[in-house]
């Protein structure tokens, strides 16, 4: 697939999106859910994507984590309500 102009969609008020060709997608072998990366270079107005290899948690890096978790401070106790919403 060579060059191709996509329109930027708006999304939210706070974000927008781009299409990607189901053509494109089947090839690259990437599925609905799958994760991507994203880079942007600004000074040159680009983007590229990437298809963002899984890294799984092995029982050592799990265990890191909750010590992590532990050392965090404790999350607020405000409930659903008296949260803002962003939309």
């Amino acid at each position: 697939m060579g060059s191709e102009n996509r329109k930027l969609i708006k999304f939210s008020n706070y974000s927008l999106c781009i299409t990607l060709p189901a053509s494109l997608v089947r090839r690259l072998k990437w599925k609905k859910g799958d994760t991507v990366k994203l880079v942007a270079d600004e000074e040159k107005g680009e983007v590229s994507i990437s298809k963002s290899k899984k890294v799984l948690a092995t029982k050592k890096s799990k265990a890191e984590l909750k010590s992590v978790e532990k050392s965090l401070p404790a999350k607020s106790s405000k409930s659903k309500s008296d949260k803002k919403s962003r939309w």
